[in-house]
């Protein structure tokens, strides 16, 4: 603990209420509390030879200080304290009137005339300041002031003001911090509480530090918000700075600046890490994993800073939870759970019942069937079924996203990999998808460069972002899921084998709502909210329908029914005009509503010839890329426009007929374009 020696005249003056002696040891101690000891001292007491020892030497005129040289062993500390006024002392001073004669009043010259200057100092300059001398007269003097020693005013004087006893200024503090060396938060706090209440004779040296504290305060601050363990230690491990995260990871309750480093945490082996860097490191203390990330700091080439940052696993692990909640917020979340598949089919019911169990499981799943069949409900009632269902649920769809960009969506990429790309690079799905589930709807449509980056993820649990050399681990399930047939995708390669057998490790096939037509009057009720009855002519209308749409598509009639019918009841006349002249189509030929769309956006026949020509070309090994299959259409006897044939070739791979692959080869006919060939010959 340091020491002071406060140094005054006279015992007998230590009796007094407002002894200085007193006054600058509550000073001392209301900024460094049990830091220090203060011990008083008196002139007219000190023996010949009786030594002063503490560490500073305080004394409050320059004479004191000639006069105690030869009692301290180290001149060098006796320091001639400077001091002040209270700010609520003053203040009453600045009403005066101007030009006004104020007799300033003490026990002696020396120190009424240091009173005046420090008056002067912190700007009382618009009154005439009267130094008080005992043999005087100041009768023609109304107003007198002084530091505590009223009883010394002339009783004639009508106007007094008591400036309150003066107290050690801020540099006369900042110059015994600095000698002493204590540099604490704490005093550092005090000293600045200590300074809004007093005036300074050196705004500027005052000003400056009030603004370095500010600044230290504010920096403290940050660091204390951190969620890491931060320290900031010299190149031989003494601690210099570090936030209070690192007293909790690491149990500390005692102050440690200026404690070594690898000293105070021995069981980590922090002396091995100082000559280099460290990112991403595990170590282990007290059954706590820490991430460990250190860093070499040079200061103007020359003065060398170690930095530490240590993370708690269990906070990395609560980072992700709250992407997840933030994922969440965005939509990427399964909403749906099996209690929300209506069915009363057999075959439905045996789909949920095995979806339950491999929901259990993390293995891959793909889903087939027809558009609108509902394959994203289901996966995301498998999700919500598993151990991940607290975890993000994201959702792509291959078809939706354009080549170019669906792997910087899919793998992520870092900083500078390619034109355009975000300057702190950016995650990919699969990266933000940890731990929860990512949905590949329309994974035939992936591209095939794409499907081998995917079935690295499926094979390694692994992604490498665009640009990057770092392979990052995930843990992810995937559900995939297509309305193409895949064996069909396989035999047009257009389909990696070794992918489909991948994710082909538990398939469901969706069936389309034809076959399940037990299923439509309890499907209409839930989506227009039990609201309506149907007419007999108007359910079997609608019963006897293809839906070519499914779910999808039975639920936009529902959506159009609630919007246009005004009564309770639904008849033939509520149901949309394709809906109703879909009984006019001969019953032999293909889906009279498939032929119906085609027919209201190319002519059918057209369409035949090129569907016709597709499976001669396909059947003959021959290529059927669009130059091709123009010039054997042409042979026909058909001869279409370049805009024509791609607009036919468009229609038939919307409505499956046919399935269209990059590149040279072309087009193949599926096998319902088959059917629909057999149904229009």
């Amino acid at each position: 603990m340091k020491s002071i020696a406060i140094v005054t005249d006279s015992i007998y003056k230590s009796n007094r209420p407002h002894y200085v002696g007193d006054i600058i040891r509550k000073n001392l101690y209301e900024v460094f509390k049990d830091k220090i000891q203060v011990r008083n001292y008196f002139l007219d007491q000190l023996q010949e030879g009786e030594t002063v020892s503490e560490d500073i030497v305080l004394v409050m005129a320059g004479s004191r200080a000639i006069k105690i040289k030869d009692h301290v062993p180290n001149p060098d500390f006796i320091f001639v304290a400077k001091r002040t006024f209270l700010k609520r002392g003053v203040y009453p001073l600045f009403s005066l009137p101007q030009n006004t004669d104020v007799l300033v009043v003490n026990d002696d010259i020396e120190t009424v005339l240091d009173s005046v200057s420090s008056l002067y100092h912190i700007g009382v300059k618009h009154v005439n300041l009267i130094p008080f001398e005992s043999h005087k007269d100041y009768h023609h003097i109304q107003y007198a002031v002084s530091p505590s020693e009223m009883e010394l005013i002339p009783e004639y004087i009508e106007n007094t003001f008591d400036l309150g006893s003066r107290v050690l200024d801020i540099p006369t503090m900042l110059l015994i911090m600095s000698t002493l060396e204590i540099k604490d938060k704490v005093t550092q706090q005090n000293l600045y509480d200590y300074y809004q209440k007093v005036f300074s004779d050196n705004e500027i040296i005052t000003e400056n530090y009030s603004n370095l504290l500010t600044r230290t305060e504010e920096l403290d601050y940050l660091l204390d918000l951190s969620h890491d363990a931060i320290v900031l230690t010299d190149t031989s491990g003494r601690i210099l700075v570090h936030n209070r995260k690192f007293n909790e990871i690491f149990n500390i309750t005692r102050p440690v600046i200026d404690e070594t480093l690898h000293e105070l945490i021995p069981e980590i082996p922090l002396r091995d890490c100082y000559p280099q860097d460290f990112h991403d490191d595990l170590v282990v203390f007290k059954k706590k994993y820490l991430n460990l990330e250190k860093k070499n700091l040079v200061h103007f080439n020359r003065e060398l800073r170690m930095y530490f940052s240590f993370q708690e696993v269990t906070h990395i692990k609560k980072l992700e939870q709250n992407l997840t909640q933030k994922l969440r917020k965005k939509g990427q979340i399964a909403k749906y759970t099996f209690d929300d598949i209506l069915t009363d089919s057999s075959e439905v019911f045996q789909i949920i019942e095995k979806s339950k169990k491999i929901a259990q499981t993390d293995l891959t799943v793909l889903i087939t069937g027809e558009s609108g069949t509902g394959k994203e409900v289901l996966a995301q009632a498998i999700h919500n079924s598993s151990r991940r269902k607290n975890q993000p649920f994201i959702a792509i769809n291959g078809a939706a996203i354009p080549d170019n960009l669906l792997e910087s969506e899919l793998f992520g990429y870092v900083s500078g990999s390619f034109t355009g790309a975000l300057k702190g690079g950016k995650k990919g799905l699969f990266e933000l998808a940890n731990n929860g589930t990512v949905f590949l709807d329309e994974i035939g449509d992936m591209p095939n460069h794409l499907q081998s980056k995917l079935l690295r993820v499926l094979q390694e649990r692994q992604i490498t972002p665009i640009g990057s050399d770092q392979i990052i681990e995930i843990d992810v399930r995937v559900i995939a899921a297509t309305h193409k047939n895949p064996q069909e995708m396989i035999a047009t390669g257009s389909f990696r084998t070794d992918l489909f057998y991948r994710l082909n490790v538990f398939p469901i096939e969706l069936p389309p709502l034809r076959n399940r037509k037990k299923d439509i009057p309890l499907l209409l009720e839930a989506f227009t909210g039990g609201k309506y009855r149907f007419e007999p002519e108007s359910l079997e209308k609608l019963t006897q329908y293809s839906w070519p749409g499914n779910i999808r598509e039975l639920f936009n009639i529902a959506q159009y029914i609630a919007t246009i019918e005004e009564r309770d009841r639904v008849d033939l006349a509520s149901l949309p005009g394709y809906i109703r002249l879909a009984e006019d189509l001969p019953p032999a030929k293909a889906p009279l509503s498939l032929t119906r769309l085609i027919e209201e956006i190319v002519p059918l026949q057209e369409a035949l010839t090129v569907l016709k020509s597709i499976a001669t070309l396909n059947r003959i090994k021959k290529t059927a890329g669009r130059k091709h299959l123009g010039e054997f259409v042409q042979k026909q006897g058909l001869s279409l426009s370049e805009n024509s044939l791609k607009k036919i070739l468009l229609t038939l791979a919307d409505h499956e007929l046919i399935l269209i692959k990059k590149g040279r080869s072309g087009s193949f006919i599926t096998k319902k374009g088959e059917e629909f060939l057999q149904n229009n010959h």
